[in-house]
């Protein structure tokens, strides 16, 4: 794997699935927005949760309105600010024990920021919780209007005023955090919690990178 690091000079993390687990996203969409429907229509919950799932569906996650919370208000007609919503589950929010040991570990080592598809309004919730450890943050939504693709990678790495390979990638998206920046010539790690894929660039923890980024 250290061939892999190469001359990395900035680290870049994904969030979601990355450094912070599923509990406050799913609280939010599958549990909240069904549940605030429910009320509205006066309904079941295992009923407005089928319909909201649904419209979710309906969407899909390759159109940019999947991740947009004040599309979905509208949508449901639900009368709730976005900040309340997100206000009400911040105290869930939790990092994974590996991303705290990672961050810490890499502290002072290298530039580490931040490449996520999730809105900035998510993203700065979420951040408290990531205080004081990234140079920069970048979310493809809201500063690039688009998904995670090879483009994005590139943008950012004119940005950071580095070459490509000078950037390494960690994300938990097959597709997204690790095909599309290899495709942009980015270095990834794709980080397999659930332990289903195999190889050299696969990783089942972030403390796995710790040995072979950290400088003396």
């Amino acid at each position: 794997m250290e061939e892999l690091v190469g001359k990395t000079k900035v680290v870049s993390f994904d969030v979601d699935g990355t450094l912070v687990d599923a509990e406050f996203n799913d609280l939010i969409w599958l549990e909240e927005i069904p549940r605030l429907h429910a009320e509205k229509e006066g309904i079941s919950f295992e009923e407005a949760h089928r319909f909201v799932l649904g419209e979710y569906e309906k969407v899909g996650e390759k159109d940019l309105r999947w991740y947009d919370m004040n599309y979905w208000l509208r949508t449901f007609g639900l009368r709730k600010s976005y900040g309340e919503i997100l206000q009400k589950y911040e105290e869930k929010i939790r990092l994974y024990p590996d991303a705290r040991a990672i961050l810490e570990a890499l502290k002072g080592s290298f530039p580490m920021i931040v490449i996520t598809l999730m809105p900035r309004e998510f993203l700065e919730v979420k951040l408290k919780k990531l205080d004081g450890y990234f140079h920069t943050t970048f979310s493809t939504i809201s500063d690039f209007r688009g998904l995670k693709t090879s483009r994005v990678y590139r943008e950012v790495c004119l940005r950071l005023n580095i070459e490509i390979d000078e950037l390494l990638h960690v994300g938990d998206s097959w597709e997204m955090d690790y095909l599309e920046p290899r495709r942009a010539g980015v270095k990834a790690f794709y980080i397999d919690r659930a332990g289903g894929k195999e190889g050299d660039s696969v990783i089942g923890s972030l403390e796995e990178l710790i040995p072979l980024l950290k400088r003396p």
